[in-house]
């Protein structure tokens, strides 16, 4: 039976009734929007937290990480330079033995020697009277001594943390910012290192300024936020220092906000519906995008190195460097996949001072023990574009402490396509010493003329011309104009993806100078590379 209606009833509904009743609807409407949005953007909120404090406390080691490297290197050092008691630390012999454990040291700047204060010699040579270097800050529970902020005069606009062996006088000279050179770092923020015995303050970077830490024990880790700054601190495990990083609130509050974009606009259930069907295809298309900035924070990409072989004495002449993508699964992304995704979401850039980057932590060492060896690396039109690169490369050199010849430049033929602009950068590189090849030739826009445009060094022949090699195939007979080509300019050349003998005899007796690919070796880490390059120069 139908329910009756207000009249029949006998109940007649007033305009106030009805205000109150749409009222009450409306507020219970409200309520039910508002709570699980008041929900969400709490749990916003502290995700938000969450995440600036594991980013915090991801700095905080990193820097101890650093830290530790560069402690180890300086205890060995004291070691080796203490196992002989000599009369005169600074003879000629022994300056010779700081100059060996130098360039054997990844962190290390220089070795010397102190005495009253000054810098009688070290690993750069002897400093006659001495340079001086001011009284120590402090000293740890070790027995070594640190100056925190050292202006050296034959160095002048760049300060050094010194710490002496007081016992013996050795000390170890370290760039202040070389712990602090930390990827995950951003603007705004502050990292630094404070003695866990003393408290002093011994190196940092921003304004936040942290409370004494003494009380933290050796591996401890704190985090906590003040409202201002999102704090955390990693002690050493083994040395006597605390690393801390603190995070703006700033960054916080603009992770709550991004939140809350997506939040708010959610009401009824069929909004809702709508939003998150927006919102799961908005993100889907921007996923790759998001997982690769990701990874440039997150450490999940890294090196390869094949080498690149001389055809005539079988010695390796240098090595490229290839990107290679893990994801935390241990999921391999392809190359060609996430470099087109890179170029298009404007992260090709950052891609690219990654692989520098890397390649200065990979192979600083090793271009030191072999000044006639290079690593190439690949850039991109958008590096050749950009006002900054040149200035990049010097400070890859100068980070890595080798000499120009150590790395050269590789550019696929899309890099030359604006001529007049990309003529000057190539220019300026090799004004620096640094060699320039053309990469993957004769599979995009380049001909004759574009290359006379360039002054470039090399030539790298592309796979799929070396793979026509003794061939009946249509594209047989480019690789012969290739190879006069390059000749007609003068230009080295190196063919990519050699992989069998009767390859490698066609290119040597053709007067190609350098080859790479399977036959030689595939592409391995820097570890392989170490190992397999001492055995090929022996």
């Amino acid at each position: 039976m139908d329910r009756p209606s207000g009249l029949q009833a006998g109940v007649e509904e007033t305009p106030v009734g009805k205000r109150a009743a749409i009222a009450v609807a409306l507020f219970a409407g409200l309520v039910a929007i508002a709570v699980p949005i008041l929900v969400s953007l709490y749990l916003a909120s502290m995700q938000s937290l969450e995440a600036e404090e594991a980013r915090a406390l991801a700095l905080a080691a990193e820097v101890v990480r650093r830290s530790d490297e560069t402690s180890e290197q300086i205890y060995k050092a004291f070691a080796k330079l203490g196992r002989e008691r000599i009369a005169d630390p600074c003879s000629p012999a022994n300056i010779e033995r700081m100059r060996e454990i130098d360039l054997s040291s990844t962190r290390l700047q220089a070795v010397g020697y102190i005495a009253g204060n000054k810098l009688l010699c070290s690993s750069l040579g002897s400093h006659g009277a001495g340079i001086p270097v001011g009284l120590p800050n402090y000293v740890n529970t070790n027995g070594v001594s640190i100056r925190s902020a050292v202006e050296l005069a034959f160095v002048p606009g760049s300060q050094f943390t010194i710490s002496t062996q007081e016992a013996s006088g050795y000390a170890a000279i370290v760039h202040r910012s070389g712990p602090l050179d930390v990827m995950l770092y951003r603007p705004g923020m502050s990292i630094g290192l404070v003695g866990r015995s003393s408290g002093e303050l011994i190196l940092n970077r921003g304004p936040f300024k942290p409370e004494p830490l003494q009380g933290m024990r050796p591996a401890q880790e704190i985090k906590r936020f003040d409202g201002k700054y999102v704090f955390a601190a990693v002690s050493s495990r083994n040395y006597d220092y605390i690393a801390y990083a603190a995070v703006p609130a700033v960054y916080l509050d603009a992770g709550t906000r991004q939140s809350a974009l997506v939040l708010v606009p959610v009401g009824i259930i069929a909004g809702l519906v709508l939003a998150l069907a927006v919102y799961y295809l908005t993100r889907r298309q921007l996923s790759m995008p998001t997982l690769l900035r990701n990874a440039l924070r997150a450490e999940e990409l890294f090196l390869l190195y094949q080498p690149i072989v001389d055809l005539q004495s079988g010695t390796w002449h240098g090595a490229e460097a290839l990107l290679r993508w893990r994801r935390p699964d241990g999921n391999l992304i392809r190359p060609d996949v996430f470099i087109s995704v890179a170029e298009a979401s404007g992260l090709i850039r950052q891609v690219t001072q990654k692989v520098m980057a890397l390649v200065v932590r990979d192979t600083a060492g090793l271009l030191k023990r072999y000044e006639d060896f290079h690593i190439g690396i690949n850039v991109a039109a958008a590096d050749l574009k950009s006002g900054s690169f040149i200035n990049e490369l010097h400070a890859m050199l100068r980070r890595a402490g080798v000499g120009a010849g150590s790395i050269m430049v590789e550019a696929t033929e899309r890099g030359f396509l604006e001529t007049e602009h990309a003529a000057q950068i190539i220019r300026d590189i090799r004004k620096t010493g640094i060699c320039v090849a053309v990469d993957d030739f004769g599979t995009g826009y380049s001909s004759l003329s574009y290359l006379t445009s360039f002054e470039l060094d090399y030539l790298k022949i592309d796979k799929s011309f070396v793979d026509t090699i003794g061939v009946e195939a249509a594209t047989s007979q480019v690789i012969p104009h290739i190879i006069e080509m390059a000749k007609s300019l003068n230009l080295r050349m190196i063919a990519e993806g050699v992989e069998s003998e009767a390859q490698m005899r066609y290119l040597r007796e053709r007067g190609v100078q350098y080859g790479q690919g399977w036959l030689f070796g595939k592409p391995m880490s820097i570890g392989e590379l170490a190992s397999q390059l001492a055995q090929n120069r022996n």
